[in-house]
């Protein structure tokens, strides 16, 4: 089932395109901030978002950019009143993908996501990954291994990604810094600890048979390593 981060303060309707959205058959999350959704964009793979442009701090162009400045390619309608050309531009020029002035019909807001949600992403240029008995769906941002389905958050999921793409050898722990965080200031706790959650992941799809592991090289960072 699609995911979409609904961004949207005013209460009215955000509980209209929530109640709508779902109805034809998708999952939503709805915030409020534009804070609350950089928290949720680093926490969720979404396949698509629908952002307000007027929202309390942050607004909406200035969400998608630094969503766009992480790494992050998800789809984004802005939602504005702003009709003006030079209004249209800034919007397009922020990394939305579509605009759509209020008020507008749900039926064309609805047309339009779904033309979102085909669009491909700079994901699905990429082939899919496999190692071993892993498979990394890249168009769909989801991980198999053999029946099994990972549930993994973002960054989870873009650490696998990046040591199954170089596996067998080693990625340092400055390019994980780099790739899954988008800054070379992240602290070793949190490499640690999000190493640490997918070794579990890993451990609990193979119900305790270690076939695939993520081993540590001392003072280097990560290498994937299978048994098959």
């Amino acid at each position: 089932m699609k995911l979409v981060l609904l961004v949207e303060d005013e209460p009215e309707l955000a509980d209209t395109l929530l109640d709508g959205i779902e109805a034809h058959g998708y999952r939503v999350h709805h915030m409020e901030t534009a804070e609350d959704a950089l928290k949720a964009a680093d926490e969720h793979n979404y396949d698509a978002m629908v952002v307000d442009w007027m929202l309390p701090g942050m607004n909406g162009p200035k969400l998608i950019k630094t969503l766009r400045d992480k790494g992050h390619h998800t789809p984004a309608m802005m939602l504005t009143v702003r009709d003006s050309v030079s209004d249209r531009v800034e919007g397009l020029e922020s990394g939305a993908d579509d605009y759509l002035t209020k008020p507008f019909s749900f039926e064309e807001l609805l047309a339009r996501l779904r033309a979102l949600l085909r669009r491909p992403t700079s994901w699905q240029s990429i082939d899919d990954i496999h190692v071993g008995p892993l498979h990394i769906d890249m168009a769909q941002r989801r991980v198999y291994i053999g029946d099994t389905t990972l549930e993994l958050r973002k960054k989870e999921f873009d650490l696998l990604r990046l040591v199954a793409e170089r596996a067998p050898a080693v990625v340092p722990r400055n390019v994980i810094a780099r790739r899954v965080w988008g800054s070379s200031d992240v602290s070793n706790n949190a490499i640690d600890v999000t190493v640490s959650t997918l070794r579990q992941h890993l451990r609990e799809a193979y119900d305790g048979d270690e076939d695939l592991q993520l081993k540590t090289v001392r003072g280097v960072g990560y290498r994937l390593e299978t048994d098959e």
